[in-house]
């Protein structure tokens, strides 16, 4: 598969809009608001200031965050694998849980596209990423991602950190009555591909463990054994 090329006229950022006519009614809001205010009131007229040294510390916390979850697993072995895992669910649950406080969705919309719109807020506000989304069927949504923070620092298997952070994003969703979900991943840029493809279907009745998380327990079980191959 090709690599992703920039610039690109397709997809939307936190700002743009969807096809969707009842999109327009959609208000996207921000997790942290006292600290996004100070921020922006910090840049407002500021020549000097640079966006892409946002970005640059970005990367470096999320490159300790995947730092940290290696070192546990070293030292501590699945205890400390579970105990960062714990810490990650618990910030993307905060993260989502306080964007859902801050966002506007109207309220006839039917179940699918309000997940949807809310996997939207998800990618281009709490992932600051490039989405291109489609609703497929009352039962499935689908969307590409054309540009990722991490895909340029992540491999393919340093991003199931970032299936820790869904996990409480997901656990934040069903609280708040915003649909009960699971998704998978089809191709991902690290691999080559030139975007990373994810399919979100509603959690069948009596599933007794999301398959996301699932797949998130095989990926950490594949962690330890290559950790103990290398220490062999």
């Amino acid at each position: 598969m090709a690599e992703p090329e920039y610039p690109t006229k397709e997809g939307i950022w936190s700002k743009g809009k969807r096809d969707e006519k009842s999109y327009g009614s959609v208000r996207l809001g921000m997790p942290y608001p006292k600290a996004v205010e100070n921020f922006r009131k910090a840049i407002e007229g500021r020549e000097d200031f640079d966006p892409s040294v946002l970005f640059v510390w970005g990367t470096m916390q999320a490159t300790a965050v995947l730092n940290i979850l290696k070192a546990a697993e070293e030292t501590f072995g699945k205890d400390g694998q579970e105990m960062v895992r714990k810490a990650i669910n618990m910030a993307g649950y905060e993260a989502m849980d306080q964007f859902l406080e801050n966002s506007r969705f109207p309220e006839d919309l039917d179940e699918m596209e309000l997940v949807s719109y809310v996997i939207t807020g998800l990618n281009t506000v709490l992932y600051a990423s490039l989405e291109k989304p489609w609703i497929t069927s009352q039962n499935r949504c689908e969307f590409d991602i054309l540009w990722c923070p991490h895909q340029d620092r992540y491999s393919a298997f340093d991003c199931r950190v970032q299936r820790y952070f869904v996990e409480g994003m997901f656990q934040a969703l069903e609280e708040r009555g915003k649909g009960k979900i699971t998704a998978w991943v089809e191709k991902l840029i690290p691999h080559g591909a030139d975007c990373c493809h994810f399919v979100v279907e509603r959690l069948k009745e009596g599933e007794k463990r999301n398959p996301w998380h699932a797949y998130s327990d095989q990926l950490a079980q594949r962690a330890l054994k290559k950790l103990d191959k290398s220490q062999q």
